[in-house]
């Protein structure tokens, strides 16, 4: 189905559909809990529309306000048909620039709650974030400003880290400056900073900190809903296992986790900003001291929420209860650890990049085979979008290979 021109008969006002900008990690948590869901994709061949849980698809353009503009109108629909506003869950940075530049309109015809207009801004853009961690006194590794003079990096202790000043449109230095695929990079003394061939060029979208070190165990998260008064409902607190690449990558294998520091530092920072609706909070836990520093706070859904609702403390349905039943937990929620999510592809590019360091065949395959674990596409309730992928491949690995032999043939 293209666009929005699916029937909307089916969906009931006393169960309404949730608007899913996102894709699997995201429809699954609500499929659990038997809510129906509509998929807002840019991408026509996402294989998250074969999934059970999605009962209707529409295709957003991919520019931000035509996009804005195609949420608009099936808002229209669900609010005619339904006679109330629907849920809209969003699960990227650009999904929340577009819901920024459109906020009212959106908020006419959806559901969904979102940080004070200036916090929230701040929280996207990562200038502004180390300016706020500042002002509010929550602790986060020192950060040159774009606009500072340079020769401020002689007070600043090494080594240096480099990263995107903001969370879209950032691309371009990723491959250029970070090998294509981590987030940021590490330059072990200035000198070594400001003699890269692009850091001039390329200094006015970048920020530098202070590096502080630690293993990718030490990357730990704490993921919360807050109401429109900044209350928090329910929360969880998580920690990477791998990544990649092993420094500053994707997350590849990832456990909810029992940790009373970060659960402490975690709501200390949500009520110092007085974070609303849904969050998750990056810190690191300094390998020297021991001490937890904020690194960035994602103000969206993000795919924690999958294990986190295997783990029994489901944030989207928290949200979905609240802002349509005006339903709250009755009681405290307590996650079952060590609960994890794989991406298996990428796990696997980890376990390659880190044989080198030890990581042996046999305990990466007891790792990624542990029971419990919830992968990024697979799914015994929910095989088909995994199927669909699989079997693409496959044709894509055929096609190739026919191509392969006629150009060898044609020589």
């Amino acid at each position: 189905m293209e666009r929005a021109d699916f029937s909307l008969e089916g969906f009931s006002p006393s169960r309404p559909p949730v608007v899913v900008l996102g894709d699997l990690t995201l429809i699954r948590p609500h499929g659990m809990a038997g809510i129906p869901v509509i998929l807002a994709t840019r991408d026509p061949d996402d294989i998250s529309r074969h999934s059970r849980y999605v009962q209707a698809t529409t295709v957003l353009p991919a520019e931000r306000d035509q996009g804005a503009a195609a949420l608009i109108a099936l808002g229209d629909r669900l609010c005619a048909a339904l006679g109330r506003r629907a849920l809209l869950v969003y699960g990227s940075d650009k999904d929340l620039d577009l819901i920024y530049h459109h906020r009212k309109e959106l908020a006419d015809r959806f559901l969904f709650v979102l940080n004070d207009e200036e916090l929230a801004w701040s929280l996207l853009d990562k200038e502004r974030f180390s300016r706020l961690c500042v002002a509010a006194g929550v602790r986060a590794p020192r950060t040159l400003d774009p606009s500072e003079d340079l020769s401020a990096l002689a007070s600043m202790r090494e080594p240096l880290l480099i990263k995107p000043r903001r969370k879209t449109a950032w691309k371009d230095i990723q491959r250029e400056l970070f090998g294509g695929h981590a987030k940021a990079r590490v330059f072990a003394t200035r000198r070594d900073l400001l003699d890269h061939p692009s850091f001039a060029r390329l200094r006015g979208e970048l920020l530098i900190q202070e590096h502080i070190e630690g293993a990718t165990s030490d990357l730990l998260s704490f993921h919360g809903f807050a109401d429109t008064d900044g209350n928090l409902l329910a929360s969880f607190c998580g920690r990477k296992v791998r990544t990649f690449p092993a420094f500053a990558g994707e997350s590849s294998l990832i456990e909810v986790a029992h940790d009373d520091e970060v659960d402490a530092m975690g709501k200390d920072v949500t009520a110092r900003l007085g974070l609303k609706g849904p969050f998750k909070i990056d810190l690191i836990r300094d390998a020297h001291t021991g001490m937890l520093y904020v690194l960035e706070i994602n103000a969206r859904y993000t795919l924690w929420h999958y294990v986190g609702a295997a783990s029994g403390v489901n944030l989207p349905v928290i949200a979905y209860d609240l802002l349509v039943h005006g339903r709250r937990p009755e009681t405290s929620l307590r996650p079952e650890a060590r609960r994890r999510w794989l991406n298996f592809y990428r796990d696997w590019l980890a376990f390659r990049e880190q044989r080198d360091e030890g990581l042996t065949l046999g305990a990466w395959l007891l790792s990624v085979a542990r029971p419990g674990t919830v992968y990024e596409a697979f799914a015994w309730r929910d095989p088909a979008p995994f199927a669909r992928w699989a079997s693409s491949a496959v044709a894509r690995k055929v096609n190739y290979g026919a191509l392969r032999d006629r150009i060898g043939h044609s020589r």
